[in-house]
């Protein structure tokens, strides 16, 4: 029997290695993969099965398990005084003008035209870089966290098996539903004795 299993990831995460793993490993069931800037909210309207979020919290809706962290940058026109600083920190930022809004290419062209400067996880600084903006770290800057999360309630059945995929299990792990019952199956075998101790047993 298919399976349709929707996965939603927001921008500046990659997740290629891990939906190619899942369509080897599971070629019968369709993988519906959508980018989206609010990828929770999919999943809270029962339009995704399991999402990659930014920055989430467990809570009695859904489960999370943290995956990664990334540093936060400025970026900023790439002739901005600031760029002159050898290492950059928050103190440094006050009083620029700051350019709000989600991350996008229109966000990036507003910082390119000197609107202000934005504060972006690195990943999505530099999936949306262009020539005329700069993008540093900062040394006290805060944190981005990338987690996995998925409904308490009505958990999809693959979930599971992504969850095995992301964390690197092979396809030949005892995790994997369809091994671990292959290898209960032959537990439950009554051992036999080898041929040529049968045959001494009947002399």
């Amino acid at each position: 029997m298919t399976s349709r299993f929707v996965l939603a990831f927001p921008p500046g995460v990659t997740i290629g290695k891990w939906t190619r793993l899942f369509a080897e490993r599971r070629p019968r069931d369709e993988l519906v993969v959508l980018p989206s800037a609010d990828p929770l909210a999919l999943l809270a309207a029962g339009e995704a099965d399991m999402v990659f979020a930014r920055d989430a919290e467990p809570d009695d809706e859904r489960h999370l398990i943290p995956l990664y962290s990334e540093d936060v940058v400025v970026v900023m026109h790439h002739e901005h005084l600031l760029t002159l600083e050898e290492k950059l920190h928050l103190a440094d930022l006050e009083g620029e003008p700051r350019v709000a809004g989600e991350p996008s290419e229109a966000l990036m062209r507003s910082v390119a035209n000197g609107d202000g400067i934005a504060l972006l996880p690195a990943s999505i600084a530099k999936a949306l870089r262009r020539k005329d903006v700069t993008a540093m770290r900062l040394e006290d800057g805060p944190v981005s966290h990338v987690g996995l999360t998925w409904p308490r309630e009505g958990q999809h059945p693959l979930v599971d098996e992504f969850i095995g995929i992301v964390r690197g299990r092979t396809a030949h792990s005892s995790r994997n539903a369809d091994v671990a019952a292959a290898q209960a199956a032959t537990a439950k075998r009554p051992r036999q004795a080898p041929a040529a101790k049968r045959q001494r047993r009947k002399r």
